[in-house]
């Protein structure tokens, strides 16, 4: 037991600083932020070490895209960056293999806690801001003009005046997605009956996810909400009814993304964003030429656009910012490791979603409300996946690589105290 409450809290900690890396990196800079991954990677090592970890019978999908990802260092833009790249993408797969050697309850108290902790804190955050500071507050590691772009804020201090929030992490986006992955996981929570005080889980991240106003976030909600429609007819209503559920949920569908389609001006006004969504029709435009330079294997993996590396440095420059990720994870991985890049990145996603699904169809009935957790998320990290790249790297490849390894963790970590296969009973 003392050595599952170590490994339990290093996933807390992991779990939390993947989440929020960015808030990190606000306060103490790259440099001290790479130290601090670099010694938690370290601790890692070590305890898959103790636990005797298998990392040969890793699945294929994750050991393919890893070794992708080293072997690009080779022809890559810029070699060392690439190796540094290549080694956190290590260290965040080994993280991911850590968290999964637990039981899968501790995994979703991990997370659930660490969710609501940063909403909590980020709540605090902007309040202390608005109320005390009385201005934007600016990454402390630099120093900042007081009349560049409020892209650059920290917080630009608008909680009680209207305006979106970016909470700790100094973005909005990714404040959003935390409080829809907390969303998820407090609602499934309350339906199992676990949580006493279910309403103010499941109140906080409804509240977070509204003063963020991301629309990114905002689909993906739409679509987790279409798919629990789905797993709740599916649990109930099995046979015909459940398919006429499905077919008119797909026709809903459609007809949805066409009306939007067919007034996408009105409906992004309408979220208060361009009609080229921000710049992003500019930016994918600039990411799929460079990727065209080397369409077969990338100009080579980095994961983080560094704001140091060329041409990284300017690729997403858009109305005098530069924006460091292609706000597109598909298009991120043609880029960086080409078609061959995007063919394993499928694989990654097709075995995380058979292994979720799989996980929730052998379910206890007892047990579905829990099992359906990493469905949820897997749709929503796709969905996020579709505006931005940020599932690529941090909370959300750990997310991704725990869906993947699925029912094989047992032959992993074979000596993890009491491991049962991850998303299953």
């Amino acid at each position: 037991m003392p050595n599952q409450r170590r490994r339990t809290a290093l996933a807390a900690w992991i779990v939390t600083n993947a989440a929020a890396g960015d808030a990190v990196r606000n306060v103490v800079g790259y440099p001290v932020w790479g130290a601090m991954v670099g010694l938690t990677f370290v601790w890692v090592f070590i305890e898959l070490g103790l636990l005797r970890v298998r990392l040969h019978r890793m699945p294929v999908p994750v050991v393919a895209f890893a070794a992708a990802a080293v072997a690009s260092a080779v022809w890559a833009i810029s070699p060392g960056w690439s190796l540094l790249g290549s080694f956190i993408l290590l260290g965040t797969i080994a993280s991911a293999v850590l968290i999964a050697s637990l039981p899968y309850r501790v995994i979703l108290d991990v997370t659930h806690w660490s969710m609501q902790g940063l909403l909590a804190a980020s709540l605090l955050f902007e309040a202390f801001v608005a109320l005390v500071l009385r201005r934007p507050l600016f990454p402390l590691w630099a120093d900042y003009p007081p009349d560049v772009s409020g892209e650059l804020h920290w917080s630009s201090g608008l909680l009680f005046e209207g305006g979106r929030v970016q909470g700790v992490m100094g973005n909005a986006n990714l404040l959003g997605m935390v409080a829809l992955i907390a969303l998820v996981i407090a609602g499934c929570r309350a339906v199992a009956g676990v949580d006493r005080w279910w309403p103010v889980w499941v109140g906080l991240p409804i509240l977070v996810h509204v003063l963020t106003r991301s629309a990114t976030v905002l689909f993906a909600t739409a679509m987790v909400a279409v798919l629990a429609v789905l797993v709740v007819s599916w649990v109930r209503w099995r046979g015909a009814a459940f398919y006429r559920i499905f077919g008119l949920a797909i026709a809903v569908g459609l007809v949805c993304v066409g009306l939007i389609i067919a007034n996408w001006t009105a409906v992004t006004d309408f979220l208060g964003r361009d009609a080229d969504m921000t710049g992003r029709f500019d930016i994918w435009g600039r990411v799929i030429a460079l990727g065209m330079e080397s369409p077969v294997v990338g100009v080579g993996y980095l994961g983080y656009w560094l704001p140091w590396v060329e041409p990284f440095d300017r690729l997403g420059e858009m109305h005098g910012m530069v924006y460091l990720q292609a706000h597109n994870v598909w298009l991120d991985v043609f880029m960086q490791l080409g078609l061959v890049g995007v063919l394993l990145w499928a694989g990654l996603q097709y075995r995380a979603a058979a292994n979720c699904l799989g996980a929730l169809y052998r379910s206890p009935i007892g047990e579905r409300a829990l099992n359906a957790i990493p469905l949820l998320l897997w749709v929503a990290l796709f969905v996020q996946g579709l505006a931005e790249s940020r599932p690529w790297i941090e909370f959300g490849m750990i997310l991704l690589v725990i869906f993947v390894i699925g029912p094989l963790r047992k032959q992993i970590a074979p000596r993890a105290p009491r491991t049962q296969a991850i998303l299953t009973h």
